[in-house]
């Protein structure tokens, strides 16, 4: 599922894929507790205008436990940082269209800089300005090492590298989990990001 949301008259695209399911209890208010202030400011928002503005009753309440975690899939990222304990959602990450890194940090290990590069605009092709950059850095790379100082070094890296968005929610007292992957282009903004994911969690909890 692609999602694009217009921002300042420009397009600015997450694409978000799911599994899982939450079901709340009949009847019962749902209170949210997040890692992540964005993510939960929205969940807080939504799950209140549920409740038409009435206070949640803590005698028929359940929590909705929210762990939020955000990578940049840079050079040297792994998959143990992105999804601690949980290799499985390496699938959600690649219908979300992004190339899984390594298992375990890479850094320290001989890569072929064109070969990469090769892989991940096989399964995920940037805009023409983004290729030429990076095609430019893996040549710099093969040719002068990954020390070498270039103009490009100061160019933010969100601009260059997409970034990953995880979500894990659990309903409490119940085994069903949601997880949730956004893939958050180079150039785009994860805050946006951030709470279509709050939206789509509430959207399954209230649903």
């Amino acid at each position: 599922m692609a999602i694009a949301v217009a921002i300042g008259g420009s397009a600015h695209a997450a694409d978000i894929k799911m599994a899982g399911k939450l079901t709340a209890p009949a009847n019962a208010s749902v209170v949210a507790i997040c890692t992540d202030p964005v993510v939960q400011n929205v969940l807080n928002e939504d799950l209140r205008a549920a409740r038409h503005g009435q206070p949640s009753n803590p005698e028929n309440s359940v929590t909705l436990t929210v762990t939020v975690n955000q990578q940049m899939l840079a050079p040297g990222v792994s998959l143990n940082q992105m999804f601690p304990g949980d290799p499985s959602m390496v699938e959600l990450l690649k219908e979300a269209g992004a190339e899984p890194p390594p298992l375990g940090d890479s850094g320290d290990q001989p890569v072929d800089p064109f070969a990469q590069e090769a892989r991940r605009q096989a399964l995920s092709p940037d805009d023409p300005m983004t290729q030429q950059f990076k095609a430019y850095e893996a040549s710099r790379q093969a040719m002068n090492g990954a020390g070498a100082l270039t103009p490009y070094d100061n160019i933010p890296k969100n601009q260059i590298y997409d970034t990953v968005i995880v979500a894990r929610a659990s309903l409490e007292g119940a085994t069903d989990e949601l997880k949730v992957v956004a893939v958050v282009h180079s150039g785009d903004d994860a805050h946006r990001a951030k709470e279509l994911v709050a939206e789509e969690i509430a959207n399954a909890v209230l649903h």
